[in-house]
C-alpha cells in the first residue's frame, strides 16, 4: 500500500489514484500539510503554496514529492539535499494555459501595433512566440540561458534598447524563471531604475518577485503573480498616477486542462520511481464542452470569419473564455478580506481552450486553422 498525502485543491486526484488496493490517498488542506501530518506518508503531492524544505520533510517516511507546478522557487533544494527524497515538478504542463491568458491580456490594447518583447524562452515564451508569429506579430526575444547571443547583455533593458534600436515596443511579456543568484538574476528585474516602456503594456505571468511593484511606472500592467504569495501586500495592487494595473491571483495557468497535465507528469514520475508497484494510468474521461450557448458563450462563426481580416487575434471571442477586466474587478472586491488570495484562486480554475469543441459547420478553412492554432478543438461534420 502506497500512502499519499495530497493538497485537496488539486483536481483529478480521485481519478488518478482510484485503485484502493494500491493507494491510500489522504487529501489535506494546504495549511494542514506539515511535518507531523507526513510522518507515515510515502508521497506528497502539493502546490506552490507549500514550501518544500527540511522542516517539512525531515524525519518523515516521504520518499518522493511531486509539486504540480512549473516553478521551483518554493523548493529549498539546498536545505533538503541530504534527505533521501526525490522532488519532481511539472514544468511545461501549464504553458498552454498561461499563453491563453497572455493572449487575452493583449486584447486590453488590441488597437496597438502587433509588436512584443518576450523575456524568457522556456515553455511559455516559446509557445507564445509560435502563436504570435502565426498572427504576424513583430517579436523580439531575450533569454541569455537559451540564446548565447543574449549573453553580451548585462540585463534585459540593454537587450531591449539594442534589439529594438531604441524603439519602444508596445507590449512586454515576462516569462522568465525566478532567481536571486547567478549571472542573470531575475529578482526585481523591473524596478525603479527601469527607464523604458513607460507607455507599454507589461504582462507578468512568471513570478511576482521579478517586479518591484512599489516602483512601477508602466502605463498599463497585467500582473498575475505577486510577492509573498498567498499573502501579498495590499499596496502592491495600487499604482500611483494615471497608470492602470489589472490583477489576478496567480491563475494564468489555472485550468482543468493544465491541472490534468500536471498530475499526469507527476503520476508518470511516480510510476518510474516505484516501477512494478505502480499501475498503468487509465484513460480518464475529461469532458469537452460543445454547446457553448449553455455556457453563455457566443459561437458566432460569421463574426469570427469577419475577424480574419488582417489575420488578427479574435480578442472579443477570447474574452468570453478569459475576461481579464472582469477577473480584476472581482478580485479587487475580495482583496481586503482574510485569505482572499487563496480562496479566489481556488475558485478560479477555468476551462482551457482545448476543453471546448467547436462545430465546423459554416467555418472557412482559414477559421478552422486559426482556432486550432489557438488550441480549440474542431468537431468536423
Amino acid at each position: 500500500m502506497i500512502k499519499i498525502a495530497a493538497d485537496k485543491e488539486i483536481p483529478y486526484l480521485d481519478d488518478f489514484f482510484s485503485n484502493k488496493d494500491i493507494f491510500n490517498l489522504k487529501k489535506l488542506d494546504w495549511e494542514e500539510i506539515h511535518n507531523k501530518a507526513l510522518r507515515d506518508m510515502d508521497i506528497l503531492i502539493s502546490r506552490s503554496v507549500t514550501t518544500i524544505n527540511k522542516e517539512l520533510l525531515e524525519n518523515t517516511n516521504i520518499k518522493m514529492v511531486g509539486s504540480i507546478t512549473a516553478g521551483e522557487d518554493h523548493i529549498n533544494f539546498k536545505d533538503i539535499k541530504n534527505l533521501p527524497i526525490i522532488v519532481k515538478t511539472a514544468k511545461g504542463a501549464n504553458a498552454k494555459s498561461v499563453v491563453e491568458y497572455t493572449l487575452s491580456a493583449l486584447g486590453l490594447c488590441a488597437e496597438r501595433k502587433k509588436e512584443i518583447f518576450i523575456i524568457g524562452q522556456g515553455f511559455v515564451g516559446t509557445k507564445l512566440k509560435e502563436i504570435l508569429e502565426y498572427f504576424d506579430y513583430q517579436i523580439t526575444t531575450y533569454d541569455p540561458y537559451v540564446n548565447m547571443k543574449d549573453n553580451k547583455y548585462a540585463n534585459w533593458e540593454l537587450a531591449y534598447k539594442d534589439k529594438t534600436r531604441k524603439k519602444e515596443l508596445f507590449n512586454i511579456s515576462i516569462n522568465a524563471s525566478y532567481s536571486k543568484e547567478g549571472k542573470y538574476p531575475s529578482h526585481q528585474m523591473v524596478n525603479y531604475e527601469t527607464k523604458i516602456g513607460s507607455s507599454a503594456l507589461l504582462i507578468n505571468t512568471s513570478r511576482g518577485e521579478v517586479i518591484d511593484y512599489s516602483k512601477l511606472h508602466f502605463r498599463q500592467c497585467v500582473n498575475d503573480v505577486w510577492n509573498n504569495e498567498p499573502n501579498p501586500k495590499v499596496t502592491d495592487f495600487k499604482i500611483n498616477g494615471p497608470n492602470q494595473i489589472y490583477s489576478s491571483p496567480h491563475i494564468a495557468g489555472n485550468t482543468f486542462e493544465a491541472k490534468y497535465e500536471s498530475l499526469s507528469f507527476i503520476f508518470n514520475d511516480l510510476k518510474r520511481f516505484f516501477s512494478n508497484d505502480f499501475p498503468e494510468l487509465k484513460n480518464i474521461s475529461r469532458p469537452t464542452f460543445k454547446n457553448l450557448e449553455q455556457l453563455n458563450i457566443t459561437n458566432d462563426i460569421s463574426e469570427l470569419n469577419e475577424s480574419l481580416n488582417g489575420n488578427n487575434i479574435p480578442f472579443e471571442f477570447l474574452k468570453q473564455f478569459v475576461d481579464i477586466e472582469e477577473i480584476d474587478r472581482r478580485f479587487r472586491e475580495e482583496i481586503p478580506l482574510k485569505n482572499s488570495f487563496q480562496k479566489f484562486r481556488n475558485l478560479s480554475i477555468r476551462k482551457g481552450f482545448g476543453e471546448y469543441e467547436l462545430y465546423a459547420e459554416n467555418m472557412s478553412s482559414d477559421l478552422k486553422e486559426m482556432l486550432t492554432v489557438l488550441g480549440f478543438r474542431i468537431q468536423e461534420e
